[in-house]
């Protein structure tokens, strides 16, 4: 890969750390390398721009790094929503795309409002099915704030499947609404967990299925129809859809900023939950652990450091000495 496509993606994973977020963090380096050692991803490979209309375009990946793919696309689409006032882009064919809230936010840091779908290789059950028919799918909206953007980030599944990683790493029990076993039962146990279950049912379940029609159908790249069922093949792939709004467009920046503080305000005055300290606004939480990394430094668990080493082994780059 490329000096600036791997910085590129090292800094999308250690964004998603540093807010928080282990499950698509540094712990996902040694997966994009096998990734790449299986075939799914071309670490050479250039996105190709295929417009569409003034403001419409899809962006063939060609099976490139997902963070490469995506930070592509997003630029491409505040480009064109300058011009046109909004922006729609179709991503077919990436890889991993690693935290889509780091797009959002990027978008909502330069006035746009954003919206982002994404769709995988389907490891997650349809409702009221127990196999694996759709991908955990996340969503990611964002805005500009008074104190910084708004950033909703979401799977549609209970929990992401990395965080079904780090409890096996953890040991000790899940709970029984995550996830089902490979034969499609219950279980407790991560290590026997294969399936996630969707977040409110039918809800989650019927927003996955949605992305894909709003992704891969969409771009003539579909996901599920190719890899759902025991005659499909499993390959490592991505689409998702960005959707830029220039809110200048609408009213001025600053007086958008002003009254999303009053909005939020309001919001944070509200009589607490017992039990609940502080009200707090999407993507507050993962602000403020940015900042206190920042600061701090970042900490691995033994097993996620164990992985980053064995697999930088494999490819002859020498592991930092750390302290423990």
């Amino acid at each position: 890969m490329g000096a600036a496509d791997a910085a590129e993606t090292a800094e999308v994973i250690v964004w998603a750390d540093r807010r928080g977020t282990p499950s698509h963090g540094i712990a996902r380096a040694p997966l994009y390398l096998d990734v790449i050692d299986r075939g799914a991803m071309d670490p050479k490979a250039v996105p190709v721009i295929d417009s569409r209309a003034g403001a419409v375009f899809i962006l063939d990946a060609k099976r490139c790094a997902g963070p490469v793919a995506m930070k592509r696309a997003v630029e491409e689409a505040a480009r064109r929503a300058k011009a046109h006032g909004t922006a729609v882009g179709v991503v077919a064919g990436a890889t991993h795309t690693g935290a889509i809230g780091y797009y959002a936010e990027w978008a909502a840091e330069r006035g746009f409002a954003a919206i982002f779908l994404n769709c995988g290789t389907p490891n997650m059950a349809y409702h009221g099915a127990r196999a694996a028919g759709l991908g955990t799918s996340p969503i990611a909206i964002a805005v500009p704030g008074a104190n910084g953007p708004v950033v909703l980030d979401m799977a549609t599944s209970l929990v992401a499947n990395g965080k079904l990683i780090a409890a096996r790493d953890r040991g000790g029990p899940i709970p029984a609404d995550w996830a089902l076993t490979k034969q499609g039962d219950p279980t407790t146990d991560p290590a026997l967990a294969e399936i996630l279950l969707p977040l409110g049912g039918a809800k989650g379940s019927g927003l996955s299925f949605m992305f894909e029609c709003m992704t891969g159908m969409l771009a003539g790249f579909p996901i599920l129809m190719n890899q759902v069922g025991p005659a499909g093949k499993r390959r490592h792939t991505a689409n998702a859809m960005v959707v830029l709004i220039d809110i200048a467009v609408f009213r001025p920046l600053d007086e958008y900023k002003r009254e999303m503080g009053k909005l939020g305000g309001v919001m944070k005055s509200l009589p607490k939950a017992d039990g609940t300290d502080e009200i707090m606004l999407p993507g507050e939480r993962g602000a403020r652990e940015f900042e206190r990394t920042g600061r701090e430094g970042l900490s691995l668990s033994a097993k996620s450091w164990a992985r980053l080493v064995e697999a930088a082994a494999g490819i002859g780059v020498s592991a930092p000495e750390v302290g423990t």
